[in-house]
């Protein structure tokens, strides 16, 4: 009577099949997404840094202009220049408040701290990839302890340095299609338009509507 092999299915799909391989494929799972997610937050965070930067200096020439139409009286409309006013004051308060909130966030050091993080993940990567290469037939001894020591390493990484946020793992993702095969095209243009508004989107409303305000002022 001849066997019948029944083949085990997997319970995982797509990119976290790697859960079900052995230990040091998980660390080369870890290792690569960590590096490329952390690359992506040193972009994200250095462009927030432009961003913000520009927003608030192009806010300063607003209410610098919008001083001059209040000292100049262009509209000639006493009832438009006490609202001028009005909103050239509250306006100048929200900037300080908002530049000063802006500048303890620090975005440039964070930015670096992601960048040095991401080169530190890199080596302890290329080690991984090179022991693969290298000793693909080594005992099961010698990958333990190899495993062992290059997961102390990667907690000590992940320890000095603070954590990325999600958006950071989901851009990593959508450049990597051919691996995360589950995401859908509704799923990417979603993280894409995430990742803009946390990258323009405020910054952008800085830039746009307060001379939208100024000229509704004057125009009333």
């Amino acid at each position: 009577m001849s066997e019948i092999i029944v083949e085990k299915k997997s319970i995982f799909t797509g990119s976290k099949e790697y859960l079900e391989k052995s230990f040091l494929e998980e660390l080369n799972y870890k290792i690569w997404t960590t590096k490329g997610a952390r690359f992506k937050a040193d972009r994200r965070l250095t462009t927030i840094s432009k961003m913000s930067n520009i927003s608030f200096s192009i806010l300063s020439a607003y209410l610098i202009i919008a001083g001059l139409l209040a000292v100049y009286n262009i509209e000639n409309n006493d009832g438009n220049l006490g609202l001028i006013n009005y909103y050239i004051t509250a306006l100048s308060i929200i900037q300080l408040v908002v530049a000063q909130f802006e500048n303890n966030q620090d975005y440039k050091m964070k930015a670096k701290n992601f960048h040095d993080c991401s080169l530190e993940l890199s080596k302890l990567y290329n080690k991984l990839r090179t022991f693969k290469t290298l000793n693909s037939q080594a005992s099961e001894y010698t990958t333990l302890n190899f495993c062992q020591q290059l997961a102390d390493e990667y907690q000590e990484i992940l320890c000095r340095y603070e954590n990325h946020e999600d958006i950071d793992y989901e851009s990593f993702k959508i450049t990597q299609l051919n691996y995360f095969k589950e995401l859908t095209t509704k799923d990417v243009k979603k993280i894409k338009k995430n990742y803009w508004w946390k990258c323009y989107g405020w910054y952008s409303l800085i830039i746009a509507l307060p001379p939208i305000v100024i000229l509704v002022i004057t125009i009333l």
